[in-house]
């Protein structure tokens, strides 16, 4: 054979090799490779920048000066929220000067603002655009929880217009009280006909399709339920969980069936682009050693994980449209009486708020915003959310309540202060997002 002929059939043989190469690799790409990805692994065309997500975030920041928070704290006029250390061992006052001290204390509370970590404040409070969105949905906003989950529906109504002295009213409350007639059960909040964005409201082509009656059902509602589940409910989960005693009954629970009034904002008539209703949820602060009576530690942790499980369930298959933020529970500081002013995040007292141990459980709220968070953190929810409201208020060891008839109250806050700004976070983020 001729060198020419032998350099022919070798060419042949390599392009025969490498034919069948390519054809392997085409095979072996089409049935493992990503299909999508293959014109980027060989140039064909250039990937696209992976853009960052447009919302801001607003569970981190740092709060500073503000002048703004002082006309809030005058307009608001809660300053009976807001108590200086009266206490006789510090020599406290006597109280002739009690309303000018709660007054001054309340406006140095006020003062601060809360700062994202771009620099910039949160999206601004909108009373028009709140109301507005709460119309969209059968249900507007509804809150579920115990005392401090009272102080942010509070401040709800008042960032609505409902501030003391205002004539008429900008909001009506209608009121459901317990057996005991003193804590209030559930609470009703609608926009007042004499309100001057009643009729604007009204006739804005987005709120067309919303019907007539919408307009007259509340656009903010607070079920008062401690536990959240009620008390048969809590012992089978507690003897579940090692408890061999029942629950102790003396301990004030309050529980207003919340399950029922969502089911019954079901059976109102949806319309077409109806939105969903707006959850708050919370539970911690009355998940305690002393509320909790005899439970352990122990015991506490793995029943609040059963609990906020079954309450996740609920909440994830709801029984009208509905988006439901867990709020988390806020932190308690041991010793805030001795703070003046806001701390850094990575302070002591920011750091580690709580004591060891605490007979109103303070010790185990980092615990109990870790089970919650496992739940209502998830990504691939549509209809649960977590609210982290925990970084913003454990460097406030000055904003909670104060001295209250005989000890420091470091679990409750003044008014405006902490609370509004959960309120004013959640807004923002319904804003940021499109919810």
């Amino acid at each position: 054979m001729s060198c020419k002929t032998f350099d022919g059939v070798l060419t042949k043989t390599r392009r025969t090799l490498a034919f069948g190469m390519s054809l392997s690799a085409l095979i072996f790409m089409v049935v493992y490779a990503d299909l999508p990805q293959i014109p980027y692994l060989y140039g064909l065309v250039s990937k696209p920048a992976i853009l960052l997500p447009k919302y801001r975030d607003p569970t981190y920041g740092t709060w500073i000066p503000s002048p703004r928070g002082v006309v809030d704290a005058d307009l608001w006029n809660m300053f009976r929220t807001c108590h200086p250390d009266f206490s006789p061992a510090t020599g406290g006052s006597d109280g002739r000067d009690k309303e000018e001290e709660q007054m001054i204390r309340g406006r140095k509370v006020a003062s601060w603002e809360w700062i994202l970590e771009d620099g910039k404040p949160p999206r601004e409070w909108d009373t028009e655009a709140f109301i507005e969105r709460s119309l969209k949905s059968r249900g507007g906003f509804v809150v579920i929880g115990d005392s401090v989950a009272g102080q942010m529906m509070s401040d709800l109504q008042t960032l609505l217009g409902q501030h003391r002295g205002d004539h008429p009213r900008q909001v009506t409350e209608r009121i459901e009280l317990e057996d005991n007639n003193i804590f209030i059960s559930i609470s009703w909040v609608t926009l007042s006909p004499k309100n001057p964005l009643f009729e604007r409201l009204l006739a804005k082509p987005s709120l067309a399709e919303v019907p007539r009656a919408r307009f007259s059902d509340p656009i903010l509602t607070m079920y008062r339920s401690d536990n959240l589940l009620r008390e048969g409910e809590l012992d089978d989960i507690l003897k579940s969980v090692g408890m061999v005693e029942p629950l102790n009954r003396e301990a004030h629970r309050a529980k207003a069936d919340w399950r029922q009034g969502l089911r019954n904002i079901s059976m109102a008539a949806s319309w077409p682009g109806e939105l969903d209703t707006i959850v708050i949820v919370n539970t911690g602060p009355h998940y305690s050693p002393l509320h909790m009576m005899p439970a352990n530690d122990d015991q506490l942790i793995k029943s609040y994980e059963i609990v906020i499980k079954k309450v996740y369930d609920f909440l994830s298959a709801p029984p009208v449209p509905m988006l439901a933020f867990f709020r988390a529970t806020s932190p308690a500081h041991q010793n805030c009486g001795a703070y003046s002013q806001p701390v850094l995040s990575n302070s002591s007292a920011a750091e580690n708020p709580a004591p060891e141990w605490h007979n109103y459980g303070w010790h185990i709220f980092p615990e109990f915003n870790q089970i919650a968070e496992k739940f209502f953190a998830d990504q691939n929810s549509t209809t649960t959310r977590y609210l982290d409201i925990w970084p913003l208020s454990v460097q406030r060891p000055d904003a909670h309540t104060g001295w209250n008839v005989d000890q420091f109250d470091c679990l409750h806050w003044c008014q405006p202060s902490v609370t509004a700004w959960w309120v004013r976070n959640l807004w923002h983020t319904i804003q940021e997002e499109g919810l």
